[in-house]
């Protein structure tokens, strides 16, 4: 009798431990990828008006452009949009403000490591 209690137990156990497993995986809600979320672009944001540059995507690649509404970008470089992180690609799609040539270098660092 002992012996079945225990299985019984256990087997309640087990059903137990696949549904909670399966209600918190239901539960989680990934960010897609080409979906930004406006906390991580906020700082970005602040500093578009008086940026010195700006960095966009042109023909598949990281471009920068001299401002915010220029059409042709200034310098075009050899990172691909296709090998950046999907954060990373969606901030540069909605276009990154660059305050200064120090920052531009940084993050075109970033982006090309």
């Amino acid at each position: 009798m002992k012996l079945r209690l225990r299985v019984a137990l256990l087997m309640c156990l087990a059903a137990a431990a696949v549904f909670t497993g399966a209600e918190a995986f239901r539960s989680l809600k990934p960010q897609r990828g080409g979906e930004l979320s406006p906390e991580l672009y906020a700082p970005y944001a602040s500093q578009a008006d008086s940026a010195e540059f700006f960095i966009r995507g042109s023909g598949g690649y990281v471009a920068v452009f001299g401002g915010r509404r220029d059409k042709e970008p200034v310098a075009v470089t050899a990172i691909s949009l296709a090998k950046l992180r999907s954060v990373d690609r969606a901030m540069v799609e909605r276009g990154i403000p660059v305050a200064d040539r120090k920052e531009l270098l940084s993050l075109l660092e970033d982006f090309g490591s």
